[in-house]
């Protein structure tokens, strides 16, 4: 419990919101790896959620509250945010680019890079609305593939010196009804939605070396 104290502002809710059942763990980063501390799971007793897609948010809200409660309980103290995956059966990708000119040669750093993949995702959102009349997507992860320094292709810009810098980059999308019902389901239960993954991004980054 004294670890647990001394690290309390660097614990890391997460909260798996399967068909089946809701699963969630505590945990903080240590030397790379992620050291868990508490966990808690909850099956669904209705069939609140069908492939992945929440149909009753407020059943849904109270099994992520049971939850939430559980890991309160073994913890020891009240837990206010959680970072969430969804599902991804209804994604949708698109590859899109963007390229940002210096007015004088300038060294790049990560605000540059962020801003110029904030970019591309805009532009990669414009390009999926354009293409539905009705639905609307939310942008739930990117992934640069590609990124240019004065034309020529380089792993990472940070440090270089440049006139001009691009990018291209695989952004992926979920129907805003989709992001809806989680962002509802979460907040019903008391908790505040600290960041949002795809599913198969966040199975990627523990199973795929870089």
């Amino acid at each position: 419990m004294d670890n647990t104290q001394s690290r309390k502002e660097t614990l890391v809710f997460g909260l798996d919101i399967g068909t089946r059942s809701i699963v969630g763990v505590v945990g903080y980063m240590e030397r790379n790896r992620f050291k868990v501390i508490a966990m808690a799971e909850q099956k669904h007793e209705t069939r609140a959620m069908l492939d992945g897609q929440i149909h009753d948010i407020y059943k849904v809200g109270d099994t992520i509250r049971k939850v939430k409660n559980s890991l309160e309980n073994q913890l020891g103290r009240e837990l206010s945010e959680v970072c969430i995956a969804a599902a991804g059966r209804v994604l949708k990708t698109i590859n899109s680019s963007a390229e940002y000119e210096f007015e004088e040669e300038t060294r790049v750093t990560q605000e540059h890079i962020y801003s110029l993949n904030l970019l591309a995702v805009e532009n990669a959102h414009n390009k999926i609305n354009e293409k539905e009349d009705k639905a609307r997507f939310y942008c739930v992860g990117n992934t640069p593939i590609r990124y240019q320094l004065n034309g020529y292709d380089i792993n990472n810009l940070e440090g270089h010196k440049a006139s001009k810098i691009s990018v291209e980059l695989i952004a992926t999308f979920l129907p805003e009804e989709v992001v809806d019902g989680l962002y509802e389901a979460v907040e019903y239960a008391g908790l505040n939605v600290a960041s949002l993954t795809l599913e198969p991004i966040a199975a990627m980054n523990i199973a795929i070396p870089e």
